[in-house]
This record gives C-alpha cells, sequence and structure tokens, in this order.
C-alpha cells in the first residue's frame, strides 16, 4: 500500500476543541476520554508512536480556520481529530475536503456536517442531532405530553437538535407551539426567553443548552419559581454530570435521555469507567465518553492499516467507515456518509443513590432515529 514518507516517524493527530468559552467543560472531558483511548493502545500504532497537536478553536469558525491551516501547513498533521462546534465543523469542512485531510469530528452535530457538506474525507464519530432528538420528540409525545415549546442558543447545532426534537414530537402528535432562541455566547440573561415560554401555555420547555449555558437556563428558571408551573426538560447536556457540582439540587429528578452514563451495565463501558476513575478520581461524563470513542475509531482505523497513513487519504476514511466496535454507549457502525449512529437512546432520572450522591436510574431505551438525507456524493 502507497504510504507517506514519514511512515516511520509519529503519527501526528491535530485535535481541536473549545478549551476555553462556555464549552470548556466538555472539552476538557473529551480531551480527556480521548486520552484514555490511545491509553488503550499504548500511544502507538504499529510501534509509531501517536503525537497529539492541540489547538483551541475558540468556538469560533474564523479561528477554527486559522488553526486548521495551521495543522496542515506548519503542524504536517496526518488527520485532524476533535471539533464541538457544528459552527466551526461548517467552516472547516471545505478545508478539509480541499486539503484531502481526513477529518474525524468528535462531535459537530448539525446534520449538514454529513449531509450538505459530507465529504470523503469527513466522519463523525458520534451521531446526528436528528438521530438524537427525534427519538426525544417521540418519546414525550409518547408519555402523553400534548404541547412543548423549545429554547435552545441561536447557532447550527441548536438549531439542528431542537429541529430534531419538533420533527419527532410532531410526528407522534405532539405540538411546539412556540421557537425561542437566544444568541449564542453572548448573553448570560435568559429572564425574557423564560418569561415568554411561561406565557406560552405550553406543557413544557423543551430546551437545549450545554456548559456554562446550560448551568445558567437551569439556574434561573427555578429562581422564576417556574419548576411547578412549567418543568425545563431537555437531554444529558443539560444535566451533564459535569455540571452537577454547580446545579446541585436542581438536577434531582430531572428525567432525560442520553447517549451514554456511567452505570451502564456492559464490559466495555464498566472498563472505560474504571480507566477513567483511576486516572482522573471521577465518574465520566458525556462527553468523556465520546472523546473515548474518538480516539478509539481513530485508533482502530489505524490498527486496520497497519499504523500507515495511505497515499490515497479518503482510505482513511472509507477504512473507518467499515469499522463496527463495541463502545461503552453500545455498538458503533457507520452509514454511507461517515456518520456514526446510535444504536441506543437511553432515558434516565438523576436521583440519589443509597450513598447520598446523585446518580442516574435508567427508565427506558431505543433506537436513535437515522440521519436526515442531503448528501449528494458517492463515496
Amino acid at each position: 500500500m502507497p504510504t507517506h514518507a514519514q511512515e516511520k516517524g509519529a503519527i501526528k493527530i491535530g485535535l481541536m476543541l473549545p478549551y476555553k468559552g462556555v464549552y470548556a467543560v466538555p472539552a476538557e472531558s473529551i480531551d480527556r476520554g480521548f486520552q484514555i483511548a490511545l491509553e488503550e493502545f499504548g500511544n502507538k500504532s504499529n510501534g509509531r508512536p501517536i503525537e497529539i497537536v492541540r489547538a483551541d478553536d475558540e468556538l469560533t469558525p474564523s479561528v477554527g480556520v486559522q488553526k486548521f491551516n495551521k495543522f496542515v501547513q506548519s503542524d504536517k498533521v496526518d488527520l485532524v481529530a476533535g471539533v464541538v462546534g457544528s459552527n466551526v465543523a461548517i467552516a472547516i469542512s471545505e478545508l478539509a475536503d480541499k486539503n484531502k485531510m481526513p477529518t474525524v469530528f468528535v462531535n459537530a452535530f448539525a446534520d449538514e456536517i454529513t449531509g450538505k457538506f459530507c465529504s470523503p474525507y469527513i466522519a463523525r464519530t458520534s451521531f446526528s442531532a436528528n438521530g438524537f432528538e427525534y427519538a426525544s420528540g417521540k418519546y414525550w409525545a409518547g408519555k402523553g405530553v400534548k404541547t412543548a415549546v423549545t429554547m435552545g442558543p441561536d447557532y447550527s447545532a441548536g438549531r439542528a437538535f431542537i429541529g430534531g426534537f419538533k420533527r419527532g414530537f410532531e410526528d407522534n402528535g405532539g405540538k411546539v407551539i412556540e421557537e425561542i432562541w437566544t444568541p449564542f455566547q453572548k448573553t448570560k440573561d435568559y429572564s425574557a426567553a423564560l418569561t415568554q415560554a411561561a406565557n406560552s401555555g405550553a406543557q413544557i420547555i423543551y430546551a437545549f443548552y450545554a456548559g456554562a449555558e446550560a448551568i445558567q437556563v437551569v439556574k434561573q428558571h427555578a429562581d422564576f419559581g417556574l419548576r411547578t408551573k412549567i418543568p425545563f426538560i431537555g437531554d444529558h447536556w443539560v444535566y451533564d454530570e459535569a455540571l452537577w457540582p454547580a446545579l446541585g439540587d436542581l438536577a434531582l429528578n430531572a428525567q432525560h435521555v442520553a447517549t451514554h452514563y456511567p452505570s451502564i451495565e456492559t464490559e466495555v463501558n464498566q472498563k472505560f469507567v474504571k480507566a477513567y476513575n483511576a486516572k482522573y478520581k471521577q465518574d465520566p461524563d458525556v462527553s468523556a465518553a465520546l472523546g473515548y470513542d474518538n480516539g478509539k475509531a481513530i485508533m482502530l482505523t489505524l490498527q486496520k492499516l497497519d499504523g500507515q497513513m495511505p497515499e490515497d487519504r479518503a482510505k482513511f476514511i472509507a477504512t473507518m467507515r467499515d469499522l463496527t466496535f463495541d463502545s461503552p454507549r453500545g455498538k458503533i457502525k457507520f452509514n454511507a456518509q461517515n456518520s456514526a449512529l446510535l444504536e441506543k437512546v437511553y432515558v434516565v432520572e438523576v436521583v440519589k443513590g443509597p450513598d447520598g450522591k446523585m446518580q442516574r436510574k435508567p427508565l427506558d431505551q431505543f433506537p436513535g432515529a437515522g440521519d436526515l438525507p442531503g448528501c449528494t456524493k458517492s463515496f
């Protein structure tokens, strides 16, 4: 197999994450999970060491483009991993395609990443927004909720997640009577949006927020006395384990969909949780699990390629597309557009365990939905 000239040296992976700002907490968890995956392989592939080159995209598309170009032109990386923000992923997708640089997104959930912006050089190891949130909308409609008002940050991922929920909810008999968008990364005051939601007459607020924004909006929902008037329902990012120290009892009794939680009783998950606890002295949150999957998929792909990057770099992504492996969240396989699918979506409730500490109690589980169409290329 033809390979690059640096086949005897280190394999360089450019890891791009928003290490500062509203998604700094999930970014740190992703990085930690990524490291756990690489350590399973001894940080080597076929004897070649793995070298990580980190960059902070600041959750800003123009910065992401700048850092991506540095990866390619100066750092000479073999592939790019990470990327949380769909806004950043969209900005660098064209560059990945143009530079024929294998780019393996860890999050970047917006449907168009592997739809409109699909590329033989791009894969996503998490899942699409529709794959996750459609199932959530279907679940809550099935529980007898008839009306909802939605809240989310006004950017690509926010609209993708809320759009997925709306499709699932309305396809199964529910009605979203109002959609409320808040400025992304530009506000800490959700009073106007929460007041508007409370006055909508809907049964629930369904929201997508993460990191620091999730903490602020959940706290303000409680401060305004809305917990008994209109429940604030979201997903695993709204009530992320990493946010529990800041949320305290506000996370208690929250029911939400999740793709991973530490007590999933599979051998693969318990091995991951044990390794994460040994290294970081805490349970992994969902972002850590996503980081692990990102690193594991890359290492398994390199293993199949005998630790060599093929001359035709699209073959790296094509090899990843053919992978099937057990991850902490369940079995991972990819669709024809290089996006990983969700075998299972879990419904959990945050409760206090016998030791008085908060934990997640499983309530239900079902398969994730399919991805939206939109990719016009064939690989």
